[in-house]
């Protein structure tokens, strides 16, 4: 009988250690099942977080491409400027304001007119849409007076340079001041 007891205990004992085993397995494919999404999330943050900040494109770009550098002249190539036939193509009206602001029946009417001895407006780009013409001229059509404006604020809207907000009250300024009558933004 002693035999057979050692025999129930070496089953017993047997048992209990394949359900350990199994047990642990499942612990041990548990965390595999849970590490393995994380660690996919984790890379795919980090991929998010380097390409927001371009040094992914940067290392791989520096892996991909021969090592020539590029003297720091050349990188930061100047916006040159742009020759414009015409800003405004019909006239320019200067409402005359009265002394509260409001607009009077008195309107003064403007033609553009070309820089003196050139056929087009130079435009000094500063951005690839925005730029300053350096000498802007308007004539009084009822007085044949010239008015010349200097740095006028101009962008590039759709395929034609036109003169901007800022631009027109600079002007608007100019010919308050010569003219010594209070003027509203023009009407086009």
């Amino acid at each position: 009988m002693p035999k057979a007891k050692e025999d129930i205990d070496w089953y017993v004992d047997m048992s209990e250690r394949l359900e350990r085993r199994e047990e642990n397995r499942r612990y041990v494919i548990l965390a595999i099942c849970v590490a393995v999404p994380l660690v996919l999330m984790g890379a795919f943050v980090l991929y998010a977080v380097l390409m927001r900040s371009g040094k992914l494109r940067q290392w791989l770009g520096d892996l991909t491409s021969p090592r020539a550098e590029t003297p720091a002249a050349a990188k930061e190539l100047p916006l040159g400027p742009v020759s414009v036939k015409s800003l405004q193509k019909t006239d320019i009206r200067f409402q005359q304001l009265d002394t509260n602001g409001i607009p009077t029946s008195i309107t003064f009417f403007f033609r553009e007119l070309k820089p003196e001895q050139a056929d087009v407006f130079t435009v000094n780009r500063e951005t690839d849409v925005t730029g300053t013409i350096l000498s802007y001229r308007l004539l009084n059509i009822g007085t044949a007076d010239v008015y010349e404006f200097a740095n006028v604020q101009v962008r590039l809207i759709g395929a034609e340079w036109t003169i901007t907000e800022e631009g027109w009250k600079t002007i608007r300024d100019a010919l308050q001041a010569k003219m010594n009558v209070p003027l509203g933004l023009p009407g086009l």
